[in-house]
């Protein structure tokens, strides 16, 4: 019988894919039941802490998995779980096996448990991170997961240095990596959060992503997005928060660095009894009402209905495009530009107080603008005042001036 050339080309293709396939997935397996040998035998011993788990087997299509992992504080469980899940499925990354190097392109696990510390600046996960292929340069050369994927998580983070403690739970995390050579990183995080603050107990819902790009030498942009749902800190509420950032050139001198942010906040209730809020609201309307020239009632209950905010940093030069409050006490509208290289202010302020209504412009060096209408001596230096304060606040975070401003 005559075969084709067409059919027999087909063949030959059809046995190769054949041949490779079964030699992939003897090369898989065999490496798959090194790593289990591995983990079985040695994986304590590198770690220098106990790790135990209930079954471990080889899946052809999910790689190891491995039933009630867990893993001890160091030197052992005596000092209690550092972590444990339900169950972790590695799968180790085929093609960059070939070449004898071990990546992974999936690490999963479900429900797991995480206690991380932090005493005197050293946290307790530091030996762990000695696990990743050496290297004198940072994590994001180091890690070696294409997809890293917490399922259902509890996180319990206590920082002693700072007496903080964070918990999340009922949280989502993944990690995605999409070039060996340092390369783009995306992460997405969906969970509740609770910590204390002055004393206070903070819950929210959190939802949030971000995308990272690392050259070689570090982080050089970001982009995303974070959105806080039913937050409750004491006695006060918020309905929902959102912050979005485009950050470029981060590794950048000051003057190459572009960054824009936005946020977005709604239905915020502070009750009168939580005290120091309503005292700073009182002291700034104080201010405000002597400039308007009409006394304004005091502030007992809070209520903010709006607040956006929009801003820029480009060439050293901060720019609050919009500065937008509606509140049951005050509504104001503002722009804000510090200019760094040229070291000055400009401010244009806008204000309703009742049926009071306030419009002041500063502009001019960072630390003396002129402020307009002219007030009196004892007005024009409290409002010198919080300018200069504002403007030390937003140099710390932003220190777009090489210099502080001027007394």
């Amino acid at each position: 019988m005559k075969i084709s050339g067409y059919k027999l080309a087909l063949a030959i293709i059809a046995v190769l894919v054949l041949v490779s396939g079964i030699f992939a997935y003897v090369k898989y397996k065999k490496f798959s039941q090194y790593l289990i040998e591995q983990i079985n035998s040695q994986a304590g011993k590198k770690i220098g802490r106990q790790v135990k788990f209930k079954k471990i087997a080889f899946s052809p299509l999910k790689g190891i998995i491995i039933d009630e992992p867990c893993v001890s504080r160091a030197p052992d469980f005596s000092k209690g779980n550092f972590f444990c899940a339900k169950r972790a499925v590695i799968r180790p990354d085929f093609s960059t096996m070939m070449g004898k190097r071990l990546n992974f392109a999936n690490v999963e696990f479900e429900k797991p448990v995480i206690k991380i510390r932090e005493a005197g600046g050293k946290w307790d996960f530091d030996d762990l991170l000695a696990l990743l292929p050496k290297t004198a340069k940072g994590l994001h050369l180091t890690w070696n997961a294409k997809r890293l994927t917490l399922k259902d998580a509890a996180v319990e983070i206590d920082i002693g240095s700072s007496g903080r403690s964070l918990a999340l739970e009922n949280s989502d995390f993944t990690l995605l990596h999409y070039s060996a050579l340092a390369g783009n990183f995306e992460l997405t995080f969906n969970g509740d959060a609770k910590t204390i603050l002055e004393k206070q107990l903070l819950t929210a819902k959190i939802s949030f992503k971000t995308g990272l790009n690392f050259e070689y030498a570090g982080l050089t942009s970001a982009f995303g997005g974070v959105e806080f749902t039913g937050a409750v800190f004491g006695a006060a509420t918020l309905k929902k928060a959102a912050l979005n950032w485009e950050l470029f050139n981060i590794n950048k001198p000051a003057a190459e660095k572009n960054y824009t942010a936005g946020l977005k906040a709604e239905g915020l209730f502070i009750p009168a009894q939580s005290g120091g809020v309503k005292k700073s609201v009182n002291a700034a309307l104080e201010l405000l009402s002597s400039v308007a020239g009409k006394e304004t009632p005091r502030v007992e209950d809070i209520e903010m209905n709006s607040l956006a905010l929009d801003f820029t940093l480009n060439d050293r030069v901060l720019r609050v495009k919009r500065l937008d409050l509606d509140t049951n006490f005050l509504n104001f509208n503002s722009k804000y530009e510090l200019n760094g290289p040229a070291r000055t202010v400009d401010i244009d302020f806008s204000a309703r107080l009742g049926s009071n209504k306030l419009a002041l412009t500063a502009k001019g060096p960072m630390g003396s603008p002129e402020i307009l209408p002219a007030m009196s001596y004892t007005l024009n230096r409290k409002l010198l005042e919080a300018v200069r304060a504002v403007n030390a606040g937003l140099l710390k975070i932003f220190p777009v001036a090489t210099e502080k401003p001027n007394a």
